[in-house]
């Protein structure tokens, strides 16, 4: 680590550390007093309270704040500590820093104030002045440099960089809304920067983030209450930010295989007759199908009779549930419940929920009652409390013994949640943003004790940073059925994959109002293909595809069809989520950070490495501007090739959005298929996209049995390396698998490998040096390659 001292370090460079915020006047400012080394971290005594350092990771350093010696806990976000992480400290008289091999921190003393440095010597974070507070007020500070830009705060259908913003981090719902929605349900107070710093502020609490708003050049993470806690990263790039962020709060475990193929939902089903006809119908229209999702008619009726809080079934319309849930599951279908943490006082289960205490309380330790929720007066069950967890629990089990396969959350953020309800770990103003993070948890680790081998399920519109963890799958709300609302979903999705949640997505069609548009229906499910979750929803118009015309849905069944094809590539994607943290989708930025003006764009974005996807957001537009990064691309539909650090027009039609395809790209696929229940692996189609300028890449592919939550801690998986080199006048590829097995793993795998962009014809193919059948197609440049795989395959196509 370098020995950087504080005082030698040019004002240019120092120009903006992190101060921790106290108050804009100068006789407030915090001042040094002394400090001590405590329990492995830096305890710094100042005129308004206590300052902590403490370093997570090399690059994931803590710094709380408190009026007292007693400093906040971190929430249940932050994954405990397992090793304590040495740091040098060396004061300097004026100023003193603490380090790590990857990090170091500047303190100035007289006010105090910070600097973060990197493991390559950059400066990514500065401050010259004080901190700020007023009466009511307490957080940090950032000073920001003039071309800095911030991205972050969870759910926002605003552009990528949020500088100029006053971000409220309160999950709260908007129906209806559109492209410039400031505030949605999911808030998550972890920010990023272009100066390569991540900002975590550990705030459960309904709380502010002031980005540039109030004063440009300044930004503040404030809440009301006085003792608070943030986390700052430093690294690389984003890709090394996000890395670091997701080993302080986790990784999403992969999910079941079905929940990655085509869920049909709609507000909603009124009857277990009305389910299985729409199932029938779309089974037999030629659609793949992995899941229904049953909105709450299945407690009640609706407007006059809602029920909420029964948890269980309307018996008129729904008589016999099993035999439903049955039928589907033959069919290769999953039945999902919604659920909400709301009892209506008019529900059957209320009196019951009341005399055990086991919702939100007043003051005088009575039922809170939420006179003015939508849906009718109304308890909320106390999720922080074991005794209301094991309550609920039995409720959702009591349904999972019927054979339901997964979960619908909604109302969590929670919808309706005033002033003035004591929970057992606080209040509501206290706990609110983290309450749907803690009904995720409820149900992954019942789960876990319950059904250990089985992988979770949970769409829930609301959670917290580090909601990941428990298996959730979020939605961006109640979205308006229009190009607004479908234009906001990208940089909803692309901010929270940079918030570490993965599986962001929406109701596909819009949800909310609108009239039936089919163009717009049609760019939305394109654009869902392409989506961490394929989910089909709506109130009014029909969400299903057999109530389009027959042009968009021929359109649409070959995209739900693309989606299936896709699904090793897809699946695979979770599998890097879950291991090393990777984002399904990813901002344009995140993989080429250098590109400055790439930080603003949320129009396009990367599906894994190898895609480049622009959906069409405009309704009858004719041509596309897509920026395509450095290296050569080839259109994913007609095969063109492009050049790519430039912006390039592409024509577009009805049938198809403009998808890039990286050169030196692999991407398997499968065959047709009706339901994951007959996920066809027995025959692996791998395309490899060959380009002259590639000289070399790799590809892993990963393969289990889509459903055992254990079968990466049992090693009941199998990984396949494809590598590609380019010789003189020949290509090789060498492909090597872990030989792991895992039940339903097929007695023997057919590769069949296509090369595109072959200049010319072959002269010879040999596989383990023995000559082998290929196959030439000189009008689409292509080499076609059928084999068994093995262990270890080499193969040489000689020109």
């Amino acid at each position: 680590m370098k020995n950087i001292r504080f005082l030698k370090i040019p004002l240019t460079v120092i120009f903006c550390a992190i101060c921790f915020a106290y108050t804009l006047h100068a006789q407030s400012v915090q001042q040094y007093k002394n400090h001590a080394v405590i329990d492995s971290a830096l305890i710094i005594q100042t005129n308004r309270g206590f300052l902590k350092i403490k370093f997570f990771t090399d690059e994931v350093v803590q710094m709380a704040f408190s009026p007292t010696s007693s400093f906040p806990d971190n929430s249940d976000a932050v994954l405990p500590l397992k090793s304590n992480v040495p740091f040098v400290l060396k004061d300097e008289g004026s100023s003193f820093y603490v380090a790590t091999d990857k990090m170091e921190v500047i303190i100035h003393k007289q006010p105090i104030k910070f600097a973060f440095i990197n493991a390559m010597g950059d400066t990514v974070a500065r401050e010259i002045t004080g901190g700020f507070t007023d009466q009511l007020n307490h957080g940090f500070r950032f000073k920001l440099v003039s071309d800095e830009k911030v991205t972050g705060g969870g759910v926002r259908a605003l552009p990528m960089n949020r500088r100029g913003y006053a971000l409220k981090l309160n999950n709260e719902p908007h129906w209806g809304y559109g492209y410039g929605e400031q505030n949605l349900n999911y808030s998550v107070p972890v920010f990023v920067s272009s100066s390569n710093y991540l900002v975590f502020y550990d705030a459960p609490q309904r709380a502010t983030a002031d980005i540039g708003k109030t004063m440009p050049d300044y930004f503040d993470l404030y809440s009301s209450i006085p003792s608070f806690s943030c986390f700052v990263i430093v690294g690389h790039d984003y890709t090394d930010l996000l890395e670091s962020y997701t080993k302080l709060t986790g990784t999403q475990p992969i999910p079941p295989r079905w929940a990655m193929g085509n869920m049909q939902s709609r507000f909603g089903y009124k009857s277990q007759f009305e389910t299985i006809q729409k199932t029938d119908s779309i089974i037999a229209a030629g659609y793949p199908l992995d899941a229904m999702i049953i909105d709450l008619y299945w407690f009640g009726k609706g407007v006059g009779d809602f029920r909420m809080g029964n948890l269980w079934w309307e018996p008129e319309n729904w008589p016999t549930p099993e035999t439903m849930i049955k039928s589907l599951k033959a069919k290769g279908v999953k039945t999902i419940l919604i659920t909400e943490p709301y009892i209506l006082e008019t529900s059957q289960n209320f009196k019951e929920a009341d005399s055990l205490q086991i919702m939100g309380k007043d003051s005088a330790g009575n039922t809170f009652i939420v006179k003015d929720f939508w849906f009718g007066p109304a308890g909320i069950i106390d999720v922080f409390n074991p005794k209301a967890v094991d309550w609920f629990w039995a409720k959702y089990k009591r349904l999972k013994e019927q054979g339901i396969d997964g979960w619908w959350g909604d109302l969590g953020e929670p919808e309706r949640h005033p002033s003035g309800i004591h929970y057992l770990q606080g209040t509501s103003d206290e706990i609110h943003n983290i309450y749907g993070h803690y009904w995720s948890k409820m149900l992954a680790h019942k789960y876990k004790t319950d059904y250990p081998n089985e992988r979770p399920f949970f769409l829930n519109r609301a959670g917290y940073a580090g909601s990941q963890r428990y298996s959730v799958f979020p939605w961006s709300g109640d979205v308006s059925r229009s190009w607004s609302g479908f234009r906001a979903q990208l940089p909803i999705m692309l901010g929270m994959s940079l918030n570490g949640i993965p599986y962001m997505h929406s109701d596909l069609g819009g949800f909310a109002a609108g009239t039936k548009d089919e163009e717009l229906y049609i760019r939305w499910l394109q654009f869902g293909v392409f989506n961490p979750v394929f989910r089909p929803h709506g109130e009014t118009i029909p969400s299903e595809p057999i109530y389009f015309s027959e042009k968009t849905q021929k359109i649409v069944r070959e995209f739900i069809k693309l989606r299936y094809r896709l699904m090793p590539y897809n699946y695979t994607l979770a599998w890097k989520q879950a291991t090393a943290g990777e984002p399904l989708a990813r901002p344009m930025m995140y993989a080429r950070p250098k590109v400055k003006e790439l930080f603003d764009v949320d129009s396009a974005y990367f599906w894994g490495s190898n895609f480049l996807v622009a959906p069409i957001l405009t309704k009858g537009q004719k041509k596309r501007e897509v920026y395509l990064p450095d290296g050569y691309w080839f259109s994913f539909f007609d095969k063109s090739e492009y050049e790519g650090k430039m912006t390039v027009k592409v024509p577009v039609n009805l049938e198809t959005i403009p998808v890039f395809v990286r050169a030196g790209s692999f991407i398997p696929m499968v065959r047709d298929f009706q339901s994951t229940d007959q996920y066809p692996n027995d025959t692996i189609y791998m395309r490899y996209y060959n380009h002259e300028s590639v000289k070399g890449s790799k590809y892993t592919l990963f393969e289990d049995d889509g459903k055992d939550r254990l079968s990466l801690e049992n090693g009941q998986y199998e990984t396949t390396m494809f590598r590609f080199k380019s010789g003189n006048n020949s290509h090789s590829f060498d492909i090597t698998s872990n030989g792991g097995q895992y039940p339903g793993k097929p007695l023997e795998q057919t590769i069949v490998l296509t090369i595109y962009n072959i200049k010319s014809k072959p002269q010879s193919v040999l596989i383990n040096n023995k000559e082998w059948v290929w196959n030439f197609n000189k009008k689409e440049k292509q080499v076609t390659i059928t084999f068994v795989k093995a262990e270890n395959i080499n193969i040489i196509i000689n020109y």
